[in-house]
């Protein structure tokens, strides 16, 4: 008898269970979330062309932001060795620059800053950018001193700090900046939907064809 219940009893224990070992199977997600900052509160107003640091992109150029007066930029900060979540916010930010309809997209740009400027040297950005299939006029993979990197993210309000391990606890956050290098929009969390914010981007455009920022 009681090996007959035992029989009944294990594969219902089994069904039970198989809910969650199928959501252990998207548990990076959860692995991610352990590792997530929440994004801070930030001033909108604040021009980013005001920053005057110099940064070097995955050309070996050498840049600033205030270079891109004029464009809407599509901003997000992740580091090269991070293999779970960080492919998922670039990509992310891909879908925000694929989603603006195709006439407009050369008008774009895609800042890609990495908190690990250590390991992430303007060639192993290069690499990450062919690996990615990013290796784009449109897209920019930078670095720069420490000190840029951290004022950068406190102004976009992306939280980061390094762990034993090497890896980083960061915010998960793709900012959208206008012609005048103010944010516009922010989308906080993976996987988020992106058509708001490529619509405010070819608003931009539209509002703005000659690409001439007017800040001051």
């Amino acid at each position: 008898m009681m090996n007959r219940l035992e029989r009944m009893i294990i594969p219902f224990a089994v069904l039970c269970l198989l809910p969650i070992l199928l959501l252990a199977q998207h548990g990076h997600g959860d692995h991610a979330n352990r590792n997530a900052l929440d994004a801070k509160a930030v001033h909108m107003e604040h021009s980013f062309y005001h920053m005057d640091a110099e940064w070097t992109n995955h050309r070996n150029e050498t840049l600033e932001l205030a270079g891109f007066s004029g464009k809407p930029i599509v901003v997000v900060m992740y580091y090269g060795n991070c293999v779970q979540v960080c492919p998922i916010l670039i990509r992310d930010a891909n879908r925000v620059f694929e989603a603006v309809d195709e006439s407009l997209r050369d008008q774009v740009r895609v800042l890609a800053v990495t908190f690990d400027p250590e390991n992430d040297t303007p060639d192993r950005l290069h690499t990450y950018a062919e690996e990615k299939g990013l290796n784009i006029p449109e897209w920019h993979f930078i670095t720069g001193d420490r000190a840029d990197i951290r004022e950068l993210a406190m102004l976009l309000g992306v939280e980061y700090s390094k762990k034993s391990d090497g890896h980083f606890a960061h915010s998960n956050l793709v900012t959208v900046l206008d012609d005048e290098g103010k944010i516009v929009h922010r989308l906080e969390g993976l996987n988020q939907p992106v058509d708001k914010a490529a619509k405010t981007i070819e608003t931009i455009i539209n509002n703005n064809p000659d690409g001439v920022s007017h800040h001051h």
